[in-house]
């Protein structure tokens, strides 16, 4: 179980992770994403009529390690009944284990296994109430577009004026992330990943430590089931 208090922060912190690989990914492979498949799927589409059919195939299994990274998470999550704090970890360790992947030279197969986490990264609080995709850029836009519809619409006492800007705070630190992560890897190339391996590491001790997974069991205050 997670406080509620904590689930936002959490949430804001893997926000920030997957707009910073997903720059880094970008950059390293020439137009390909590790969270962004609708941009992968552009992709995919469009390199067969150009000849690239090498391409054509990263972008296929881009498409099916993510896929499986989501679908690895959520099956967790349907046959358990425990908190974030798990997938979270494991979100870590893949991030980890590409960033030692791509320290020994290895890009390519650490940017497959960012993928892989990058899917994970949408599963973390798929039994709270963030149950939509963080990384679904899109879908959080149309979202703030038709929250702010719903403001701007609404009679006076009915009117919500913040939901908009929420969703826009999502998007927000997709962006932050991604610029974040491209200044990084032009700085320090792949290296770069070890940024979000110890930011994830800090969010974990802090989650595992205030709801009481590392530090025995939480209080009975407000909780995410």
């Amino acid at each position: 179980m997670v406080r509620a208090s904590l689930a936002g922060p959490v949430a804001c912190v893997l926000l920030l992770v997957a707009g910073f690989v997903d720059a880094i990914a970008f950059v390293f492979l020439n137009g390909n994403f590790v969270s962004f498949m609708s941009g992968n799927t552009t992709v995919l589409g469009a390199a067969p009529s150009r000849g690239l059919w090498s391409e054509a195939a990263l972008c296929m299994t881009l498409i099916v390690l993510f896929f499986c990274g989501v679908l690895g998470g959520s099956v967790y999550n349907r046959r358990t009944r425990r908190s974030p704090v798990p997938m979270l970890g494991l979100v870590t360790l893949g991030l980890a284990l590409a960033a030692v992947v791509a320290e020994l030279g290895a890009g390519t197969a650490a940017m497959l296994i960012v993928t892989v986490a990058a899917g994970l990264i949408n599963t973390v609080f798929e039994r709270d109430h963030l149950r939509h995709g963080l990384t679904y850029v899109t879908g959080t836009l149309v979202s703030a577009a038709r929250q702010l519809a719903d403001a701007v619409t609404a009679e006076p006492g009915e009117r919500n004026h913040r939901a908009w800007l929420a969703s826009i705070g999502m998007w927000f630190l997709l962006a932050l992330g991604a610029v974040a992560g491209g200044f990084a890897y032009r700085w320090i190339a792949l290296g770069a990943l070890y940024i979000p391996v110890a930011l994830l590491a800090v969010a974990l001790l802090a989650v595992g430590l205030l709801s009481g997974t590392i530090n025995g069991p939480p209080d009975t205050g407000s909780v995410i089931t």
